[in-house]
């Protein structure tokens, strides 16, 4: 995992501090609250209106005071005063993609598994919040006319919001009208990270984040610099977001999603780079690699089936290919000696090594600091994938099978949508030059060892859904945090959260011009 040992409050507690205090409005299980304290800030309230996830984030966070309330009843003038940045990540369920108006369906997926059968989830925690962007504005209108205004307020939502709710801009422009400058980040989770141990997230999870900050104070620097090989330069370079003519904008600001709207490119040669990022299978528990499908008393449905034997046709084992990956849907596989890819090995931050060719142990095998894949860009959107013994499977409409080597499709709240698949054979969960004993110590790199073909029939291979833990870490929560309900209602709340690195990366970034460092 991209933490130690410790449990997640000695983890909260050894942050750095610095005397930075906070509002969570909408702090569900605490991903953004734990982005902030991690990035040196003091919460000193978490509000929301679901019971289950107020209990994990007071069980995380037990010094600050904890309101379970619906926010649009709230009293904005009862929030503590020495608060100076306010976070807030209301939705309204027709902006999400999951949403009423996104023609999804949101309780069951694939006609198989729907969340209730991993115990039951009250109406709440599908709710991600019935409050709304006003009732921000709110809050910050109350401390305005007390002139005692928060030095920042940031607002997380789905970039889907600037299409689906005509509002926007005229919240944008009353949130101005306090005194604010606005800057609109739009990034995946997998995008976002710094040098201090802040990994990205093994999971596609395009957000915007609208930062405001008095006028009063520097613009803080949000721009996202992911490293990424360019090859042109044959060199690691910091990417730059490169925005699509006619992407959407928002007082100027634009806003998107990755690929849709923006692409990352070199900043000395402006070539289209790929940024690097940490595959599913740094967040897989590998000691259980579940039941047997031709075995399983409940048969999976025939479309999850299916998705598994694309899967597996697509990404044959032993074999280097490149696949289109857009942002966790279908693409197309092709062999790599079609196009050109580095083959070298190097360091990116602090103790992650990045292999741009060789082998599958090499995308994975250090159990302290999972190795990231390197990805390649001769076309646009290709990714380099290398013998995948194991596949993440997504039951949603229009999901596929994926190896763990790429990140997890966006982790939702409707219910656990992944499972993982594994080829079942002997001998085929460690290398020939292993013995069995290291298989539960040895992470993906003891347990995904080419050892033959993978089988033809589906039913040959190995299937379970991803527990909240894992779902959890792809949301890159601390290994140890401690999480309440039944396994419907934690999925819920992984599903619901902020990820922890993209919230720690943003406090990081306004933190010298909160502080005047």
């Amino acid at each position: 995992m991209i933490y130690d040992d410790r449990s997640a409050l000695e983890t909260v507690q050894a942050a750095r501090d610095l005397g930075i205090e906070f509002v969570d409005l909408f702090c569900g299980a605490g991903g953004s609250s734990t982005g902030l304290v991690l990035a040196g800030y003091r919460l000193l309230l978490g509000v929301n209106h679901w019971d289950v996830a107020v209990a994990t984030h007071a069980d995380n966070h037990p010094d600050a005071e904890h309101w379970c309330e619906d926010i649009d009843r709230t009293d904005m003038r009862r929030l503590p005063r020495r608060a100076k940045v306010l976070w807030g990540s209301p939705i309204c369920t027709e902006a999400t993609p999951a949403g009423a108006n996104s023609g999804r369906r949101s309780k069951r997926s694939d006609g198989q598994l729907a969340i209730e059968e991993l115990g039951h989830v009250e109406q709440p925690g599908f709710e991600r919040t019935r409050a709304t962007f006003w009732d921000v504005l709110r809050a910050v209108e109350v401390r305005a006319h007390a002139r005692d205004p928060f030095l920042a307020v940031v607002v997380e939502n789905v970039p889907d919001v600037a299409w689906r709710w005509e509002l926007l801009d005229l919240w944008c422009l009353a949130m101005c009208r306090f005194g604010y400058g606005m800057q609109i980040l739009s990034a995946s989770s997998a995008h976002l990270g710094d040098q201090d141990g802040n990994d990205p997230a093994p999971q596609w999870r395009n957000r915007s984040y609208f930062a405001f900050t008095l006028e009063s104070l520097p613009a803080p620097d949000l721009a996202p610099r992911p490293p990424a090989w360019c090859p042109v330069c044959e060199a690691d370079v910091a990417a730059l977001q490169h925005w699509k003519p006619g992407a959407k904008r928002i007082l100027d600001q634009p806003i998107g999603k990755y690929r849709e709207q923006y692409v990352y490119i070199c900043p000395r040669q402006h070539a289209q780079v790929e940024p690097y990022v940490r595959p599913a299978a740094a967040v897989i528990d590998w000691s259980d690699l579940g039941e047997r499908i031709g075995e399983r008393r409940r048969p999976l449905a025939s479309k999850t089936m299916e998705r598994i034997r694309t899967g597996l046709s697509r990404y044959p084992t032993g074999r280097t290919v490149i696949t289109t990956n857009h942002d966790g849907h279908d693409g197309r596989a092709f062999p790599a000696d079609a196009a050109p890819l580095p083959t070298r090995s190097t360091k990116v931050g602090e103790g992650i090594l990045v292999p741009s060719g060789g082998t599958w142990n090499q995308s994975a095998t250090s159990t302290v600091e999972p190795m990231r894949t390197r990805m390649a860009n001769p076309k646009g959107y290709e990714a380099l994938v290398t013998a995948p013994d194991a596949m993440i499977v997504e039951f949603r409409r229009n999901g596929t099978a994926e190896p763990v080597d790429h990140p997890m499709a966006t982790v939702t709240a409707q219910g656990n949508h992944h499972g993982l698949v594994v080829p079942y054979r002997n001998g085929c969960a460690r290398p020939a030059d292993q013995p069995l004993h290291t298989l539960a110590t040895h992470d993906s790199a003891g347990l995904l060892g080419p050892a033959g073909p993978v089988p033809a029939q589906v039913e040959e291979c190995t299937f379970r859904m991803l527990t909240p833990r894992e779902q959890l870490g792809a949301q890159a929560f601390p290994a140890e945090y401690r999480v309440h309900g039944n396994k419907g209602q934690q999925t819920a709340q992984a599903g619901n959260a902020v990820s922890v690195n993209a919230a720690r990366f943003i406090g990081n970034r306004l933190a010298p011009v909160l502080t005047g460092a």
